[in-house]
């Protein structure tokens, strides 16, 4: 899952899935670092940029948690609109009826 990650081909699911056991395994958050610096490093090297690549990992982990914190807050949003259309539709429902009715 890591060089999905380090793609950014992850879906929102996954994402969570895979951060939620890399803030949790040590190991495997190892890994990561190990992969990232390999990756950006060779890229960096072949465009002669300098940068610090332990803040870049670190930047990337966390802007992916805000990244599903505002998936989950959209996630919601949208099923609250979808109770509320419900609502809505199930009282326009029952004032026909009691219009029907008198």
């Amino acid at each position: 899952m890591i060089p999905a990650y380090l793609e950014d081909s992850l879906d929102a699911k996954d994402l969570q899935a895979f951060l939620d056991h890399i803030d949790n395994c040590d190991d495997c958050s190892e890994e990561l670092s190990i992969q990232f610096l390999i990756t950006e490093g060779l890229s960096t090297l072949s465009t002669g940029d300098s940068y610090d690549l332990q803040t870049a990992m670190t930047d990337k982990v966390r802007e992916s948690h805000h990244d599903i914190e505002v998936h989950n807050r959209l996630f919601l949003l949208r099923n609250i609109g979808v109770v509320l259309v419900v609502l809505m539709t199930v009282a326009a429902f029952i004032g026909a009826y009691m219009v029907f009715l008198k």
